[in-house]
């Protein structure tokens, strides 16, 4: 017998959405291979939610029963079941599958045994699972999937693909919701195959920016030896207590701690304690609220806004103050000017004001930044950035120069090292402002960064988690 692929998108759309016609109500069951639907057919034909492809199929219109066995592929709307022998029933839009099964959409790419599924309802489950969710590698008893969420039963997750991953986490219960936050309960966090530390639950952010509470140590000239670790206590989906226990052996304890909001379009919190900056300017915050607007899309155009607001009380080795500090920010999206050349532009005002002095100043921003991608190894950026008013009263995050040129190269010696330079010149006093040579090595799942700041002859040493 031909081994026939079989694609039901009209067949399927009747069963689905049709009742059994009058004249149909006794069983009718085909296990052939049915007639492949050629592209001029499907083309005439209405679009059909569910599109099965099997090398043999049977169904009953009657009971909606559908037995597919031999490369049995199911898709719907983005989502896709591959497997061996697929049970279902149209109307009730479920599929179960005991055998081993492929799971996958756009956020994830799972495999596991014992798959029940609702297309309606985009609900399901597996057991001994594993794959992936966004950029974490994940594997658990079972897994329950949701429209917006995943649930992971005594699971863990990690970003390190290899098979025994140099770090994870483990947990008796695991929420992800792509692209926004993991929640762990019970969490252990492993390196290797011994635990560090376990928390009763921990939050993490998946989006930009996350934080790894993976231990980081490195080494700066000024501050010694570091030990860093971030950690985040969730007390609902939105609200965390989160502590920063960041150690040097110079500068000694330099912890910091703070409560944070998070909300769709905007955060709100309050931090208090050390925090020190690039450029090695340590503050004290005792306490500072803030408020972050997240960005968003100025109508039609392209080009996102962004606004914060924080007031609090920093202090210094000098000085102490009530600092008010408020930012809007515009961006372009990239201005593609070939395909491997991008424009990158964004202009912003910020209004800072200081109890110590009665200081008050507005500050103007414009940067431009264009880079290239010369090969896959080579990429090169230069920018323009110009600030406004820029004398502050507190070094901290302060913007050394008024117009300043940088540019720089990356260039990746073999999968392991990569080589770096960037520089800063200072157009007003015309000299070199910083020359800073890197070197990354990569360590599997672990990055070292060596970087020498040849301005101040200073050396930085880091190690952390690649992808966590």
């Amino acid at each position: 017998m031909p081994n026939n692929k079989i694609i039901l998108g009209l067949l399927a759309f009747a069963i689905v959405f049709s009742a059994p016609h009058i004249s149909q109500a006794q069983e009718t069951s085909t296990t052939q291979p049915v007639q492949t639907v050629t592209a001029e057919q499907a083309a005439r034909a209405p679009k059909a939610p569910i599109v099965i492809e099997a090398d043999n199929l049977s169904f009953s219109d009657e009971t909606g029963d559908i037995r597919a066995q031999g490369n049995v592929v199911i898709t719907n709307q983005g989502q896709k079941v591959e497997a061996e022998l697929v049970n279902g029933n149209a109307k009730l839009s479920e599929i179960w599958i005991n055998d081993e099964a492929r799971f996958s959409q756009p956020d994830s790419n799972l495999t596991g045994h014992h798959t029940l599924y609702n297309y309606k309802l985009k609900t399901g489950s597996m057991e001994g699972v594993k794959g992936k969710i966004g950029r974490k590698y994940v594997a658990g008893d079972i897994i329950n999937i949701y429209p917006e969420q995943y649930v992971i039963d005594h699971g863990s997750t990690t970003n390190c693909p290899a098979k025994v991953p140099d770090y994870h986490v483990s947990a008796d219960k695991i929420e992800i919701w792509p692209g926004d936050q993991i929640i762990a309960y019970n969490a252990k966090f492993w390196i290797g195959n011994k635990v560090i530390f376990s928390l009763p639950k921990y939050r993490q952010s998946i989006g930009k920016g996350e934080e790894s509470s993976f231990p980081r140590i490195g080494y700066d000239s000024d501050d010694g030896f570091y030990v860093r670790q971030h950690i985040d206590y969730p007390l609902n989906n939105q609200l965390s207590v989160y502590a920063n226990l960041d150690y040097y052996t110079q500068a000694d304890f330099k912890p910091n701690f703070g409560l944070l909001q998070r909300e769709t379009n905007y955060s709100v919190g309050v931090v208090q304690g050390h925090f020190r900056d690039d450029d090695e300017n340590w503050i004290k915050k005792e306490p500072e609220f803030q408020f972050s607007y997240h960005p968003r899309r100025l109508g039609q155009l392209p080009v996102n806004y962004s606004f914060t607001a924080i007031y609090g009380k920093w202090k210094d080795d000098d000085k102490t103050s009530w600092h008010q500090e408020y930012e809007l920010y515009f961006s372009r999206d990239p201005l593609k000017l070939s395909e491997t050349m991008n424009l990158h532009l964004g202009t912003g005002i910020e209004h800072i004001r200081e109890s110590y002095n009665d200081f008050s100043q507005n500050i103007y921003k414009f940067d431009a930044t264009l880079t290239k991608k010369w090969s896959e190894r080579f990429n090169t950026w230069v920018g323009y950035h110009y600030t406004k008013n820029n004398d502050t009263l507190f070094e901290y995050n302060s913007d050394d120069l008024k117009r300043e040129f940088n540019s720089g190269f990356t260039y990746k010696i073999d999968k392991m090292n990569t080589i770096g330079v960037t520089r800063s010149y200072d157009l007003d006093q015309k000299r070199v402002e910083d020359l800073d040579y890197i070197w990354y090595r990569n360590l599997h799942c672990w990055e070292a960064k060596i970087t020498y700041e040849s301005k101040e002859d200073r050396i930085k040493f880091d190690i952390s988690t690649t992808r966590w």
